[in-house]
């Protein structure tokens, strides 16, 4: 029973995550560079609020584990990825936590992903990815964002900056290939 202000914490739940970078990942080593990335947990149903979000490290094999304090088990919850400069991508379908603990792999299919918003990143294995190239993260891949690039490019920038979609940490061709191919392609968010 609780005592004066004092409120019994909730248990952490625990996100174990799988998902590729598609400008980050090598098919020639089948691993990707490392980065971090923000995961918001959401409510399954309009206008699906933000729940609880959590920052970690996505591992050069495509993992990262993370935790949560306002999540409740058999609630199911919509998985919303943001990285620094690719599409925010939702899991395709709300799920629940079991026993504190929620798996999800968006690497095997694209329809891991909402709206199939995902690329295919390698044949064998076959993975999918999250797409690049939405460096200043209005939601589409498109001219503004080739155009930063560009400039970037141009200016020959390095570093840890959000034109640098291929994460070599210096800004190229490479980065504007990318981008202007995505562009191309209308690429865009999903969501429910």
């Amino acid at each position: 029973m609780p005592v004066g202000n004092f409120k019994p914490k909730k248990l952490q739940k625990f996100l174990s995550l799988d998902t590729f970078i598609q400008g980050f990942y090598s098919s020639a080593s089948d691993n990707q560079v490392e980065d971090s990335i923000r995961v918001y947990l959401r409510n399954s149903a309009s206008p699906y609020a933000i729940v609880d979000s959590a920052k970690g490290i996505l591992s050069t094999s495509g993992t990262v584990a993370l935790s949560f304090n306002n999540i409740s088990n058999g609630v199911n919850y919509y998985i919303q990825l943001k990285h620094r400069n690719t599409i925010e991508t939702w899991s395709s379908i709300a799920k629940p936590f079991t026993s504190s603990l929620l798996n999800y792999n968006f690497t095997d299919s694209t329809t891991k992903a909402y709206g199939s918003n995902q690329i295919q990143i390698d044949a064998a294995p076959l993975r999918f990815g999250i797409y690049s190239g939405d460096e200043n993260q209005d939601g589409s891949v498109d001219v503004s964002d080739v155009i930063d690039i560009f400039n970037d490019a141009a200016n020959f920038v390095s570093g840890y900056v959000v034109t640098d979609v291929t994460g070599d940490d210096f800004v190229d061709s490479s980065d504007l290939l990318l981008t202007f191919n995505n562009s191309t392609n209308f690429v865009s968010v999903i969501t429910p």
